[in-house]
Protein backbone atom coordinates (compact mmCIF):
# COMPACT_ATOMS: atom_id res chain seq x y z
CA UNK A 1 0.00 0.00 0.00
CA UNK A 2 1.14 3.25 -0.87
CA UNK A 3 1.64 6.04 1.60
CA UNK A 4 0.41 9.54 1.34
CA UNK A 5 3.23 11.78 2.76
CA UNK A 6 0.75 14.99 4.05
CA UNK A 7 -0.25 15.45 7.33
CA UNK A 8 -3.66 14.19 6.85
CA UNK A 9 -4.35 9.97 6.48
CA UNK A 10 -4.85 8.92 2.28
CA UNK A 11 -7.35 7.31 1.48
CA UNK A 12 -8.80 3.29 1.52
CA UNK A 13 -7.48 0.62 -0.22
CA UNK A 14 -7.41 -3.32 0.01
CA UNK A 15 -8.76 -4.65 3.63
CA UNK A 16 -9.43 -0.66 4.23
CA UNK A 17 -5.60 -0.46 5.71
CA UNK A 18 -3.77 2.82 4.43
CA UNK A 19 -1.97 5.46 6.48
CA UNK A 20 -0.07 8.65 6.17
CA UNK A 21 2.94 9.91 7.66
CA UNK A 22 4.05 13.54 9.34
CA UNK A 23 5.15 16.04 6.66
CA UNK A 24 9.06 15.27 6.12
CA UNK A 25 11.06 18.54 7.71
CA UNK A 26 14.10 19.88 5.34
CA UNK A 27 16.89 20.32 7.96
CA UNK A 28 17.93 18.33 10.94
CA UNK A 29 16.60 19.91 14.13
CA UNK A 30 19.32 20.80 16.45
CA UNK A 31 18.16 19.35 20.20
CA UNK A 32 18.75 21.45 23.39
CA UNK A 33 19.70 19.15 26.15
CA UNK A 34 19.04 21.70 28.86
CA UNK A 35 15.26 21.65 27.25
CA UNK A 36 14.99 18.20 27.68
CA UNK A 37 16.89 17.56 31.11
CA UNK A 38 19.62 15.56 29.90
CA UNK A 39 22.60 18.67 31.12
CA UNK A 40 20.56 18.21 33.93
CA UNK A 41 21.13 14.57 34.51
CA UNK A 42 24.87 14.68 32.82
CA UNK A 43 25.70 17.35 35.80
CA UNK A 44 24.06 14.82 38.61
CA UNK A 45 25.67 11.96 37.70
CA UNK A 46 29.18 12.78 35.74
CA UNK A 47 29.39 12.04 32.44
CA UNK A 48 31.25 8.86 32.69
CA UNK A 49 28.20 7.18 34.69
CA UNK A 50 25.62 8.28 32.44
CA UNK A 51 23.07 5.64 31.34
CA UNK A 52 22.86 5.41 27.26
CA UNK A 53 20.52 2.75 26.22
CA UNK A 54 22.87 -0.15 25.76
CA UNK A 55 20.64 -2.93 27.44
CA UNK A 56 17.66 -2.33 25.08
CA UNK A 57 16.63 -2.77 22.04
CA UNK A 58 14.20 -0.64 20.12
CA UNK A 59 11.95 -1.12 16.83
CA UNK A 60 11.69 1.89 14.45
CA UNK A 61 8.88 1.85 12.33
CA UNK A 62 8.37 4.20 9.09
CA UNK A 63 6.13 5.20 6.94
CA UNK A 64 7.78 4.88 2.61
CA UNK A 65 9.50 7.39 1.35
CA UNK A 66 9.26 6.58 -2.50
CA UNK A 67 10.39 3.32 -1.70
CA UNK A 68 12.44 2.85 1.53
CA UNK A 69 11.78 3.36 4.87
CA UNK A 70 15.10 3.14 6.84
CA UNK A 71 17.72 4.97 7.54
CA UNK A 72 21.05 5.54 6.17
CA UNK A 73 22.55 2.63 7.83
CA UNK A 74 26.46 3.61 6.91
CA UNK A 75 25.76 7.46 8.73
CA UNK A 76 28.33 8.23 11.25
CA UNK A 77 26.14 8.17 13.78
CA UNK A 78 25.30 4.81 13.55
CA UNK A 79 28.30 3.44 14.03
CA UNK A 80 28.27 -0.05 15.93
CA UNK A 81 24.45 -0.21 15.58
CA UNK A 82 22.84 -3.26 13.99
CA UNK A 83 19.62 -3.00 11.98
CA UNK A 84 16.63 -5.64 11.52
CA UNK A 85 15.16 -5.26 8.32
CA UNK A 86 11.60 -6.58 9.33
CA UNK A 87 9.48 -5.56 5.87
CA UNK A 88 11.95 -6.38 3.30
CA UNK A 89 14.82 -3.92 2.10
CA UNK A 90 14.70 -0.48 3.84
CA UNK A 91 16.78 1.90 1.38
CA UNK A 92 17.38 5.24 2.28
CA UNK A 93 15.20 7.73 3.75
CA UNK A 94 16.01 11.13 4.50
CA UNK A 95 13.17 11.08 7.08
CA UNK A 96 13.93 7.76 8.82
CA UNK A 97 17.12 8.64 9.21
CA UNK A 98 16.75 12.02 11.35
CA UNK A 99 14.11 10.41 13.10
CA UNK A 100 16.61 7.59 13.96
CA UNK A 101 19.60 10.10 14.77
CA UNK A 102 17.52 11.74 17.93
CA UNK A 103 15.96 7.90 18.45
CA UNK A 104 19.73 6.42 19.15
CA UNK A 105 22.46 8.61 17.36
CA UNK A 106 25.50 9.17 18.84
CA UNK A 107 25.22 13.14 19.05
CA UNK A 108 21.28 13.69 19.42
CA UNK A 109 20.08 11.00 21.19
CA UNK A 110 19.98 10.45 24.81
CA UNK A 111 20.45 6.77 24.46
CA UNK A 112 23.26 6.84 21.97
CA UNK A 113 24.05 3.58 23.32
CA UNK A 114 21.93 0.87 21.56
CA UNK A 115 23.12 -1.42 19.44
CA UNK A 116 20.28 -2.81 17.98
CA UNK A 117 17.45 -1.76 15.52
CA UNK A 118 14.09 -3.52 14.00
CA UNK A 119 13.11 -1.32 11.20
CA UNK A 120 9.27 -1.90 10.32
CA UNK A 121 7.13 -0.09 7.28
CA UNK A 122 4.19 1.07 8.65
CA UNK A 123 1.62 -0.50 6.41
CA UNK A 124 3.49 -3.88 6.69
CA UNK A 125 4.01 -3.12 10.74
CA UNK A 126 0.12 -2.63 10.79
CA UNK A 127 -1.00 -5.65 8.48
CA UNK A 128 0.95 -9.03 9.01
CA UNK A 129 4.23 -7.74 9.19
CA UNK A 130 2.99 -6.81 13.49
CA UNK A 131 -0.29 -6.05 14.78
CA UNK A 132 -2.16 -8.06 11.89
CA UNK A 133 -5.18 -5.31 11.55
CA UNK A 134 -8.35 -6.81 10.25
CA UNK A 135 -7.44 -10.56 11.09
CA UNK A 136 -9.63 -11.05 13.84
CA UNK A 137 -8.77 -13.17 16.72
CA UNK A 138 -7.88 -16.25 14.94
CA UNK A 139 -4.31 -14.05 14.83
CA UNK A 140 -3.36 -11.97 17.72
CA UNK A 141 -0.21 -9.44 17.35
CA UNK A 142 3.29 -11.51 16.40
CA UNK A 143 5.54 -10.77 19.85
CA UNK A 144 7.98 -8.37 19.96
CA UNK A 145 11.48 -9.50 18.82
CA UNK A 146 13.45 -10.37 21.79
CA UNK A 147 14.81 -7.66 23.92
CA UNK A 148 13.03 -4.45 21.88
CA UNK A 149 11.16 -2.23 24.71
CA UNK A 150 10.45 0.62 22.75
CA UNK A 151 8.49 1.09 19.61
CA UNK A 152 8.69 4.43 17.59
CA UNK A 153 6.00 5.75 15.16
CA UNK A 154 6.46 8.63 13.48
CA UNK A 155 3.62 8.76 11.33
CA UNK A 156 0.52 9.20 11.19
CA UNK A 157 -2.44 7.45 9.88
CA UNK A 158 -5.89 5.94 9.55
CA UNK A 159 -7.66 2.97 7.91
CA UNK A 160 -10.51 5.18 6.69
CA UNK A 161 -13.36 2.64 8.67
CA UNK A 162 -13.74 3.30 12.36
CA UNK A 163 -13.66 -0.57 12.82
CA UNK A 164 -10.19 -1.07 11.42
CA UNK A 165 -8.77 1.92 12.75
CA UNK A 166 -9.77 0.91 16.67
CA UNK A 167 -8.45 -2.80 15.78
CA UNK A 168 -5.39 -0.82 14.95
CA UNK A 169 -5.34 0.65 18.51
CA UNK A 170 -6.65 -2.42 20.56
CA UNK A 171 -3.82 -4.70 18.89
CA UNK A 172 -1.15 -1.96 19.62
CA UNK A 173 -2.69 -1.96 23.12
CA UNK A 174 -2.80 -5.33 23.91
CA UNK A 175 0.63 -6.17 21.86
CA UNK A 176 2.16 -3.54 24.80
CA UNK A 177 0.41 -5.15 27.59
CA UNK A 178 1.36 -8.60 26.77
CA UNK A 179 5.19 -8.01 25.84
CA UNK A 180 5.96 -5.22 28.11
CA UNK A 181 6.72 -2.59 25.61
CA UNK A 182 5.99 0.80 25.08
CA UNK A 183 5.04 3.21 21.77
CA UNK A 184 5.75 6.62 21.53
CA UNK A 185 3.56 7.96 18.80
CA UNK A 186 3.64 11.04 16.93
CA UNK A 187 0.79 13.17 16.18
CA UNK A 188 -0.12 15.08 13.44
CA UNK A 189 1.49 18.57 12.87
CA UNK A 190 -0.10 21.81 13.00
CA UNK A 191 -2.47 23.45 15.17
CA UNK A 192 -6.45 22.45 14.41
CA UNK A 193 -4.78 19.81 12.67
CA UNK A 194 -7.54 16.86 11.99
CA UNK A 195 -6.49 14.19 14.80
CA UNK A 196 -5.51 10.58 13.00
CA UNK A 197 -6.23 7.88 14.95
CA UNK A 198 -2.81 5.60 14.65
CA UNK A 199 -1.11 5.10 16.76
CA UNK A 200 -1.66 8.48 19.05
CA UNK A 201 -5.04 8.04 20.15
CA UNK A 202 -4.32 5.12 22.04
CA UNK A 203 -4.40 3.96 25.83
CA UNK A 204 -0.97 2.55 26.93
CA UNK A 205 1.30 4.44 24.82
CA UNK A 206 2.78 7.86 24.68
CA UNK A 207 1.19 10.58 22.34
CA UNK A 208 3.70 12.88 21.29
CA UNK A 209 3.42 16.46 20.30
CA UNK A 210 5.51 19.72 19.60
CA UNK A 211 7.13 22.30 22.03
CA UNK A 212 5.70 24.92 20.35
CA UNK A 213 1.87 23.26 20.52
CA UNK A 214 1.95 23.08 16.69
CA UNK A 215 0.25 19.60 16.87
CA UNK A 216 -3.41 18.18 16.60
CA UNK A 217 -4.85 18.60 20.25
CA UNK A 218 -7.50 17.62 21.96
CA UNK A 219 -9.73 14.98 23.03
CA UNK A 220 -10.41 11.45 21.29
CA UNK A 221 -13.23 11.60 18.39
CA UNK A 222 -16.68 9.92 19.58
CA UNK A 223 -16.16 6.88 17.14
CA UNK A 224 -12.85 5.81 19.24
CA UNK A 225 -12.77 3.36 22.11
CA UNK A 226 -12.72 6.01 25.02
CA UNK A 227 -14.51 8.97 22.90
CA UNK A 228 -13.65 11.97 24.53
CA UNK A 229 -10.84 10.94 26.54
CA UNK A 230 -7.32 12.52 26.82
CA UNK A 231 -4.29 10.71 25.18
CA UNK A 232 -1.55 10.34 27.75
CA UNK A 233 0.33 13.45 25.96
CA UNK A 234 3.97 14.17 25.95
CA UNK A 235 5.57 17.26 24.32
CA UNK A 236 9.40 17.97 23.07
CA UNK A 237 11.32 20.06 21.04
CA UNK A 238 11.05 19.65 17.36
CA UNK A 239 10.27 21.23 14.18
CA UNK A 240 7.87 18.38 13.39
CA UNK A 241 6.22 15.97 15.48
CA UNK A 242 8.11 13.09 13.64
CA UNK A 243 11.81 14.31 15.64
CA UNK A 244 9.53 15.54 18.42
CA UNK A 245 8.62 11.73 19.09
CA UNK A 246 12.28 9.67 18.86
CA UNK A 247 13.09 12.13 21.76
CA UNK A 248 10.64 10.88 24.27
CA UNK A 249 11.52 7.35 22.87
CA UNK A 250 15.20 7.78 23.68
CA UNK A 251 14.34 8.89 27.10
CA UNK A 252 11.97 6.11 28.02
CA UNK A 253 14.66 3.22 26.24
CA UNK A 254 17.39 4.86 28.69
CA UNK A 255 15.19 4.35 31.33
CA UNK A 256 14.22 0.46 30.38
CA UNK A 257 17.80 0.43 30.58
CA UNK A 258 18.55 1.37 34.23
CA UNK A 259 15.40 -0.59 35.32
CA UNK A 260 17.47 -3.15 33.48
CA UNK A 261 20.83 -2.73 34.96
CA UNK A 262 21.04 -0.48 37.82
CA UNK A 263 22.21 -2.60 41.04
CA UNK A 264 19.49 -1.39 42.83
CA UNK A 265 16.77 -2.14 40.24
CA UNK A 266 17.90 -4.64 38.56
CA UNK A 267 16.05 -7.40 40.14
CA UNK A 268 13.15 -5.38 40.56
CA UNK A 269 10.53 -6.61 37.96
CA UNK A 270 7.55 -3.78 38.45
CA UNK A 271 10.72 -1.07 37.46
CA UNK A 272 10.56 -2.58 33.95
CA UNK A 273 6.95 -2.44 33.25
CA UNK A 274 5.56 -0.07 30.93
CA UNK A 275 3.30 1.56 32.94
CA UNK A 276 6.06 2.28 35.48
CA UNK A 277 8.65 3.73 32.69
CA UNK A 278 5.67 6.10 31.31
CA UNK A 279 4.64 6.99 34.92
CA UNK A 280 7.91 8.37 35.33
CA UNK A 281 8.05 10.21 32.51
CA UNK A 282 4.55 11.64 32.81
CA UNK A 283 5.56 12.64 36.61
CA UNK A 284 8.77 14.14 35.91
CA UNK A 285 7.61 16.15 32.71
CA UNK A 286 8.56 19.92 33.22
CA UNK A 287 5.55 22.27 34.13
CA UNK A 288 6.02 25.58 31.72
CA UNK A 289 4.49 28.90 32.77
CA UNK A 290 0.86 28.73 31.30
CA UNK A 291 0.92 25.20 32.06
CA UNK A 292 -2.82 23.98 33.34
CA UNK A 293 -5.15 21.50 33.71
CA UNK A 294 -7.84 23.77 34.63
CA UNK A 295 -8.93 22.68 37.99
CA UNK A 296 -11.60 25.29 40.03
CA UNK A 297 -9.89 28.20 41.91
CA UNK A 298 -12.03 29.25 44.49
CA UNK A 299 -14.94 27.53 46.30
CA UNK A 300 -15.63 24.59 46.94
CA UNK A 301 -14.17 22.76 44.61
CA UNK A 302 -10.55 25.02 45.08
CA UNK A 303 -8.37 22.31 43.58
CA UNK A 304 -10.39 19.68 41.95
CA UNK A 305 -10.36 18.76 38.06
CA UNK A 306 -11.60 16.53 35.92
CA UNK A 307 -9.40 17.12 33.16
CA UNK A 308 -5.80 15.52 34.21
CA UNK A 309 -3.48 17.22 31.27
CA UNK A 310 -3.22 20.62 29.86
CA UNK A 311 -5.75 20.65 26.43
CA UNK A 312 -2.21 21.16 24.20
CA UNK A 313 0.71 20.07 25.75
CA UNK A 314 -0.35 16.97 28.02
CA UNK A 315 2.05 16.72 30.88
CA UNK A 316 3.84 19.48 28.98
CA UNK A 317 8.38 19.01 28.49
CA UNK A 318 9.69 15.78 28.88
CA UNK A 319 12.60 16.12 31.29
CA UNK A 320 14.80 12.78 31.65
CA UNK A 321 16.47 13.76 34.59
CA UNK A 322 13.96 14.28 36.93
CA UNK A 323 12.04 10.66 35.26
CA UNK A 324 15.53 9.18 36.20
CA UNK A 325 15.17 10.86 39.72
CA UNK A 326 11.94 9.47 40.16
CA UNK A 327 12.85 5.98 38.96
CA UNK A 328 15.91 5.46 40.75
CA UNK A 329 14.28 6.50 43.96
CA UNK A 330 13.07 2.72 43.77
CA UNK A 331 10.11 1.13 44.37
CA UNK A 332 7.71 2.37 47.33
CA UNK A 333 4.86 -0.27 48.82
CA UNK A 334 1.46 1.00 48.73
CA UNK A 335 -0.84 0.71 51.81
CA UNK A 336 -4.28 0.56 52.11
CA UNK A 337 -4.71 2.38 55.46
CA UNK A 338 -3.42 5.76 55.80
CA UNK A 339 0.24 5.21 56.82
CA UNK A 340 1.06 6.12 60.19
CA UNK A 341 4.45 7.87 58.96
CA UNK A 342 6.07 8.53 56.08
CA UNK A 343 6.64 5.85 53.51
CA UNK A 344 8.43 7.56 51.30
CA UNK A 345 11.47 10.68 51.48
CA UNK A 346 11.62 11.86 47.95
CA UNK A 347 10.89 10.85 44.35
CA UNK A 348 9.93 7.44 43.67
CA UNK A 349 7.31 5.31 42.79
CA UNK A 350 4.46 2.49 43.07
CA UNK A 351 2.88 -0.19 41.54
CA UNK A 352 0.13 -1.21 43.40
CA UNK A 353 -0.33 -5.04 44.22
CA UNK A 354 -4.03 -4.72 45.31
CA UNK A 355 -5.23 -2.35 41.62
CA UNK A 356 -9.23 -3.03 43.32
CA UNK A 357 -8.47 -0.61 46.66
CA UNK A 358 -7.65 2.30 47.81
CA UNK A 359 -4.18 2.92 48.13
CA UNK A 360 -2.42 5.33 50.23
CA UNK A 361 1.77 6.74 50.41
CA UNK A 362 2.75 9.29 52.99
CA UNK A 363 5.38 11.97 52.75
CA UNK A 364 6.81 14.90 54.56
CA UNK A 365 7.94 18.53 53.53
CA UNK A 366 10.27 20.25 55.65
CA UNK A 367 10.05 23.40 54.22
CA UNK A 368 8.07 24.78 51.23
CA UNK A 369 7.74 22.97 47.92
CA UNK A 370 8.22 25.23 45.16
CA UNK A 371 6.47 21.99 43.07
CA UNK A 372 4.72 18.77 43.35
CA UNK A 373 3.97 16.70 40.69
CA UNK A 374 2.56 12.94 40.94
CA UNK A 375 1.21 10.94 38.08
CA UNK A 376 -1.00 7.44 37.80
CA UNK A 377 -1.92 5.85 34.80
CA UNK A 378 -3.19 2.03 34.36
CA UNK A 379 -3.53 -0.30 31.47
CA UNK A 380 -7.04 -1.04 29.77
CA UNK A 381 -8.24 -5.18 29.54
CA UNK A 382 -8.17 -5.97 25.89
CA UNK A 383 -9.37 -9.92 25.40
CA UNK A 384 -7.68 -12.28 23.60
CA UNK A 385 -10.75 -11.93 21.01
CA UNK A 386 -9.91 -8.11 20.32
CA UNK A 387 -13.51 -7.36 21.35
CA UNK A 388 -14.46 -4.64 23.13
CA UNK A 389 -12.00 -3.46 25.88
CA UNK A 390 -12.90 -2.55 29.91
CA UNK A 391 -11.23 0.05 31.35
CA UNK A 392 -10.39 1.08 35.53
CA UNK A 393 -11.20 4.19 36.52
CA UNK A 394 -9.00 5.81 39.06
CA UNK A 395 -8.98 8.89 41.00
CA UNK A 396 -6.13 10.41 42.64
CA UNK A 397 -6.08 12.96 45.57
CA UNK A 398 -3.40 14.68 47.86
CA UNK A 399 -4.05 15.01 51.58
CA UNK A 400 -2.90 16.76 54.28
CA UNK A 401 -2.51 14.37 57.59
CA UNK A 402 -2.42 14.56 61.27
CA UNK A 403 -1.46 10.90 62.66
CA UNK A 404 -3.50 8.98 60.52
CA UNK A 405 -6.57 11.33 59.89
CA UNK A 406 -6.80 13.30 56.23
CA UNK A 407 -6.79 16.61 56.53
CA UNK A 408 -8.78 17.45 53.42
CA UNK A 409 -7.22 20.07 50.60
CA UNK A 410 -9.93 20.74 48.27
CA UNK A 411 -12.04 23.70 48.99
CA UNK A 412 -11.23 27.10 50.28
CA UNK A 413 -9.62 25.88 53.37
CA UNK A 414 -6.83 24.23 51.45
CA UNK A 415 -5.17 27.88 50.61
CA UNK A 416 -3.18 27.57 53.56
CA UNK A 417 -1.58 24.65 52.55
CA UNK A 418 -0.67 25.18 48.83
CA UNK A 419 -0.75 28.39 46.89
CA UNK A 420 -1.91 27.03 42.87
CA UNK A 421 -2.80 24.14 41.57
CA UNK A 422 -4.76 20.77 41.79
CA UNK A 423 -5.11 18.59 44.86
CA UNK A 424 -7.89 16.06 43.27
CA UNK A 425 -8.24 14.15 39.55
CA UNK A 426 -11.02 12.81 39.29
CA UNK A 427 -11.61 12.07 35.38
CA UNK A 428 -14.32 9.23 34.69
CA UNK A 429 -12.46 8.35 31.05
CA UNK A 430 -9.21 8.68 31.06
CA UNK A 431 -6.33 6.20 31.85
CA UNK A 432 -4.31 8.65 33.73
CA UNK A 433 -4.38 11.00 36.34
CA UNK A 434 -2.37 13.81 37.66
CA UNK A 435 -1.19 16.05 40.46
CA UNK A 436 0.40 19.34 40.03
CA UNK A 437 1.02 21.86 42.87
CA UNK A 438 3.00 24.64 43.96
CA UNK A 439 3.67 26.28 47.05
CA UNK A 440 3.12 22.45 49.35
CA UNK A 441 3.91 24.25 52.46
CA UNK A 442 6.06 22.36 55.48
CA UNK A 443 4.01 19.43 56.90
CA UNK A 444 2.65 15.82 56.26
CA UNK A 445 0.59 14.52 53.44
CA UNK A 446 -0.64 11.47 51.94
CA UNK A 447 -1.11 10.43 48.49
CA UNK A 448 -4.49 8.46 47.38
CA UNK A 449 -4.74 6.23 44.37
CA UNK A 450 -8.38 5.58 44.92
CA UNK A 451 -10.54 2.83 42.86
CA UNK A 452 -14.42 3.53 41.59
CA UNK A 453 -16.12 0.79 40.51
CA UNK A 454 -15.74 -2.72 39.97
CA UNK A 455 -13.76 -3.30 36.50
CA UNK A 456 -10.40 -4.67 37.16
CA UNK A 457 -6.89 -3.41 35.55
CA UNK A 458 -3.63 -5.46 34.99
CA UNK A 459 -1.27 -2.74 35.24
CA UNK A 460 -1.37 0.40 37.83
CA UNK A 461 1.75 2.45 38.26
CA UNK A 462 1.85 5.52 40.35
CA UNK A 463 4.88 8.08 40.46
CA UNK A 464 5.56 11.30 42.19
CA UNK A 465 7.95 14.03 42.15
CA UNK A 466 8.58 15.54 45.63
CA UNK A 467 11.63 17.33 47.63
CA UNK A 468 13.90 14.60 49.25
CA UNK A 469 13.49 14.45 53.02
CA UNK A 470 15.70 12.89 55.34
CA UNK A 471 14.81 10.98 58.68
CA UNK A 472 15.25 12.64 61.73
CA UNK A 473 18.53 12.49 63.14
CA UNK A 474 16.99 11.25 66.75
CA UNK A 475 16.41 7.52 66.64
CA UNK A 476 12.61 6.72 67.66
CA UNK A 477 11.58 10.40 66.39
CA UNK A 478 9.49 8.90 63.28
CA UNK A 479 7.38 12.55 63.25
CA UNK A 480 10.71 14.83 63.66
CA UNK A 481 8.99 16.45 66.59
CA UNK A 482 11.99 16.13 68.75
CA UNK A 483 10.42 13.64 71.04
CA UNK A 484 10.46 10.16 71.45
CA UNK A 485 6.73 9.07 72.55
CA UNK A 486 3.55 7.37 72.67
CA UNK A 487 3.13 8.46 68.91
CA UNK A 488 6.39 7.14 67.66
CA UNK A 489 5.78 3.65 69.31
CA UNK A 490 2.47 3.38 67.79
CA UNK A 491 3.59 4.24 64.53
CA UNK A 492 6.57 2.23 65.15
CA UNK A 493 4.30 -0.88 66.19
CA UNK A 494 1.57 -0.17 62.83
CA UNK A 495 4.72 -0.53 60.74
CA UNK A 496 6.21 -3.39 61.94
CA UNK A 497 7.40 -6.01 59.09
CA UNK A 498 7.07 -3.32 56.44
CA UNK A 499 9.72 -1.31 54.65
CA UNK A 500 8.94 2.19 56.07
CA UNK A 501 11.80 4.54 56.19
CA UNK A 502 10.60 7.40 58.97
CA UNK A 503 10.12 3.85 61.33
CA UNK A 504 13.02 2.32 59.46
CA UNK A 505 16.02 3.89 62.28
CA UNK A 506 19.19 1.48 60.92
CA UNK A 507 18.06 1.42 57.41
CA UNK A 508 17.46 -2.17 56.99
CA UNK A 509 14.93 -2.39 54.52
CA UNK A 510 12.38 -3.69 57.60
CA UNK A 511 10.82 -2.56 61.01
CA UNK A 512 11.69 -4.37 63.20
CA UNK A 513 13.11 -5.46 67.08
CA UNK A 514 15.90 -3.00 66.32
CA UNK A 515 13.80 -0.36 65.38
CA UNK A 516 11.75 -0.92 68.47
CA UNK A 517 14.68 -0.68 70.22
CA UNK A 518 16.18 2.90 69.44
CA UNK A 519 12.17 3.77 70.68
CA UNK A 520 12.38 2.43 73.97
CA UNK A 521 16.38 3.41 74.37
CA UNK A 522 15.39 7.30 73.78
CA UNK A 523 11.88 7.68 75.43
CA UNK A 524 11.76 11.11 75.82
Amino acid sequence: MSLDRRNTASSTRALGLACGCVALATATMVVSADEIGYADLIARLGVDNIPIGAAVRVAQVEALSGTAYGPAVGDAEFAGVAFVEMSGAAGNSGHATTVAKNFYGSTLSVAPGIAQVHLYEANAFIQSGYLRVGSGSALLPLVAPTGVKVFNNSWIGSTGQTVYDNDALRRGDFAMNRDGTLFCNGENNGTGSPMQPMMSEGYHGLAVGRLDGQHSAGVTPATRDGGGRMKPEIVAPGSATSYSTPLVASCAALLFDVALTDPDLVGNVDARRPAVIKAALLAGARHRDGWTNNPSTSGATRGQTSTPLDPVYGVDVVNIDRAHLILTGGEVNAMTTVPAVATTEGPAWGFPVSTNSTNYFRFHVDEVADEVSIAATWHRIVPTTLGVPSVANYDLFLHGVSGTTIVPLAGDAGTSFFASGNVVSQSAVDNVEHLHVRGLQPGDYVIELRKQGSTSSPAVAISWLIPAYSAPALPGDTNGDGRVDGVDLAAVLSAWGLAVPAADFDQNGIVDGADLAAVLGNWT
